[in-house]
């Protein structure tokens, strides 16, 4: 498949495709750190160029800062597996400046708080990472589309930066709904929203996430622990609040990622407005792709799904979460 034809979303699930897998090296060209997250971008055209919206990359541990791996028997247990990430961004270079329209650029978003993600996050730029990607089979637009909610439980954030650009760049109005626990768990800095989402003529957030904003994607915040300006209440209580300002639903489709609890009651309320649903599971994976056998998801059909393969993007109806 052409690269141009990566650039559009497919229109089902049956068009979602795994192209040939890049396995390499790839040096850091940037690096982010925020409270207790960090984003790495990677030099790597092979991935940037074929990567669809909800696909992941392998990032290994063993060989860090070197061209070659380390030996695995010298390896502690915790680093022997490699680490899967969403791709969160494609990201134009130009001389390893980020400012050209070629994608020769990756960038993926995790938060620290294992052996595996401090390693990582210790990293500094030109360190090159052995890769793997892009695995896995990402999100699809059915047609006839015209609005895209994603909704998003703290790090599931991840794969929406580069679906939402997606999305505009097709046509589709976009709208983000993030939520978290407490502010200081938000992946990204919230900033005043410039077209506040609205019920009964009052902002349900004033709040959004600039990296949405700035590409005029609306966007909205929700808290658990309530703070001046949020939405109170969980993700998918802010989303229940959205659907409750809509008049016409026609043509509106959801996307979420985030914790299982969250995705199970996500599903129900699109479920119960007739509303197609995508979820993307964060599951722990051994291989990634598909030999280990060690991310099963049930199916309402009987057996099971490989998150690895046959995800991490699933129709939402078709899970027994």
């Amino acid at each position: 498949m052409s690269q141009a034809t990566t650039k559009t979303l497919p229109n089902s699930p049956d068009q979602r495709f795994l192209p040939p897998v890049f396995s390499g090296v790839a040096k850091i060209v940037a690096k982010e750190r925020y409270r207790n997250f960090c984003r790495l971008t990677f030099r790597c055209p092979e991935i940037a160029a074929k990567a669809q919206p909800g696909q992941f990359v392998n990032l290994y541990l063993d060989g860090l800062g070197t061209e070659t791996s380390f030996e695995r028997s010298s390896l502690p247990m915790a680093v022997i597996l490699p680490r899967p990430f969403s791709v969160a961004k494609i990201v134009p270079l130009k001389k390893g400046v980020i400012q050209s329209d070629d994608p020769q650029a990756f960038s993926v978003l995790f938060d620290i708080r294992g052996t595996g993600t401090n390693w990582l996050a210790q990293l500094t730029t030109d360190v090159p990472v052995r890769v793997s990607g892009p695995l896995g089979k990402g999100f699809w637009l059915p047609e006839g589309t015209k609005t895209a909610v994603l909704v998003a439980g703290g790090l599931g954030i991840a794969p929406f930066p580069f679906l939402a650009e997606r999305l505009k760049a097709q046509g589709v109005e976009t709208i983000l709904l993030l939520g978290a626990k407490t502010k200081d768990k938000l992946p990204f800095d919230p900033v005043r929203a410039e077209f506040p989402l609205l019920r009964n003529g009052k902002p349900l957030s004033y709040w959004g996430v600039d990296e949405f904003e700035s590409i005029g994607v609306r966007s909205a915040i929700a808290l658990e622990e309530p703070e001046d300006g949020f939405f109170a209440g969980t993700v998918t209580q802010l989303f229940e609040a959205w659907l409750s300002t809509q008049k016409e639903l026609d043509g509106t489709a959801v996307y979420g990622c985030g914790p299982t609890q969250m995705l199970k009651v996500l599903t129900q309320l699109a479920q119960s407005y007739g509303l197609h649903c995508q979820v993307s599971l964060e599951e722990r994976m051994g291989c990634g792709i598909g030999i280990c056998f060690g991310c099963p998801i049930p199916v309402k059909s009987g057996g099971y799904r490989l998150c690895c393969t046959d995800g991490p993007v699933f129709d939402a109806s078709e899970l027994a979460l």
